[in-house]
């Protein structure tokens, strides 16, 4: 075969060889562009899924510390009310005086404090309204009874030169009940808001 014939042979086989290089690197290009793609796609779906996962976390954080801020708001103005329902209830103890229930509790304490200190004297304090009373009540022990102003309602009693205290005053029970009559009131107070 000629040179030329030759030269040209070698030139069209060239020709098909570039062609098919050329056309398996276009199809490896475009495999290696779809994987790269996809792996995109996924990555970008990973990180869009973690991006709402910490915003989900985000709010629900949120709506939590709402919530307790508003309970705690809740228990604020509970304890404020019930400042207020034991204030008044404080400033008002002068008004069981005249309740059947107070004259048999002021009974029962003026017993018990006899029973406490048997025949050891001491000095009870009362209002001056239960003064008669409280004298009746105590006149087979060596109980002293002092009317006094500054017992609102219920019973006061030193003994032993003022080593022994027993404070049955209205106010000093009501502060040791104040837990429980919290409890109580608990649901009116919920009620009237």
């Amino acid at each position: 075969m000629p040179l030329p014939d030759l030269l040209e042979a070698l030139g069209r086989s060239n020709e098909a060889e570039i062609a098919r290089v050329l056309s398996d690197a276009r199809v490896e290009a475009d495999t290696l562009l779809a994987a790269a793609r996809a792996e995109a796609e996924q990555r970008l779906g990973r990180t869009l899924e973690a991006e709402r996962a910490r915003l989900r976390q985000g709010s629900e954080r949120r709506r939590v510390a709402a919530r307790r801020a508003a309970a705690a708001r809740l228990l604020r103005a509970r304890a404020a009310l019930l400042d207020r329902v034991f204030e008044a209830a404080l400033t008002r103890a002068s008004v069981v005086l005249g309740w059947p229930e107070y004259a048999s509790a002021l009974e029962v304490g003026v017993r018990r404090i006899h029973e406490l200190l048997g025949n050891d004297p001491g000095t009870l304090r009362c209002t001056p309204a239960d003064a008669y009373r409280v004298r009746r009540w105590a006149s087979d022990s060596a109980l002293t009874v002092l009317p006094s102003s500054e017992v609102p309602a219920g019973l006061h009693c030193t003994a032993d030169d003022g080593r022994l205290t027993v404070d049955l005053t209205v106010p000093v029970r009501l502060a040791l009940e104040r837990p429980a009559l919290a409890i109580a009131l608990g649901p009116t107070l919920e009620a009237i808001g």
